[in-house]
């Protein structure tokens, strides 16, 4: 009888893209042994990132095609000068907050 040793480590791929101003982009690609979906992750010089799932053989296919899709944030990205995104201000408020009168909302709707 022979034994059988799994590894635990995962079995990953990586591609790295480097522009001619040596900014570098990467695309990472992982697997767990017992896992049915490979796990996709691309890095951009701002910092943002993206994650996917890919289940086939073409896994290197899968990556260049997730960096591919991101070419318009990376171009972008380059003219902002690869700083960090902000979230945009949240501008809602909620209904029962009151007017600058000091009047609920409600009571403002019950004048007329």
């Amino acid at each position: 009888m022979s034994l059988t040793f799994k590894s635990s480590r995962p079995e990953s791929f990586r591609l790295v893209g480097t522009d001619a101003n040596g900014r570098t982009r990467v695309a990472t690609a992982q697997k767990q042994s017992g896992d049915f979906y490979w796990s996709l992750r691309l890095e951009h010089p701002s910092g943002r990132n993206w994650q996917a799932q890919y289940h086939g053989q073409a896994v290197l296919d899968a990556l260049g095609e997730l960096m591919r899709s991101k070419d318009n944030e990376y171009v972008q990205d380059r003219a902002r000068g690869d700083r960090p995104h902000t979230d945009a201000a949240d501008l809602n408020y909620a209904v029962n907050d009151v007017d600058p009168d000091g009047a609920p909302i409600s009571s403002i709707f019950q004048r007329r």
